[in-house]
């Protein structure tokens, strides 16, 4: 799987960081949310809990993704910008909290 960010811009109106990857996945299946996010924090620096992964599409025919990734640095209170729809929204650190919960 190779990943490259395609575009980053900041939005000061918004306070937050816009990046758009692009992930290239030869002969395998659009990669989770997980792996993104494995991504975002090893590679981009990122903190976890500032972090929202919009969207993940793929291509019709094709083995290439692009995702949408909102970066929040001073970590404001996201959920009066952005509507949660149907729980696709995630914030990474949410996922390992909810594993630890169903763990007990």
């Amino acid at each position: 799987m190779k990943i490259e960010i395609v575009e980053e811009r900041n939005n000061p109106y918004l306070d937050r960081v816009e990046t758009i990857l692009r992930i290239e996945h030869p002969a395998s299946a659009t990669p989770s949310r997980e792996d993104i996010s494995r991504f975002i924090v090893d590679r981009l620096g990122y903190e976890p809990g500032k972090v929202i992964i919009k969207y993940i599409k793929t291509f019709t025919g094709m083995n290439i993704s692009e995702a949408l990734i909102y970066y929040y640095p001073d970590g404001i209170d996201w959920s009066t910008i952005e509507p949660v729809k149907r729980g696709k929204v995630i914030r990474i650190g949410e996922e390992e909290s909810k594993a630890e919960e169903e763990e007990a």
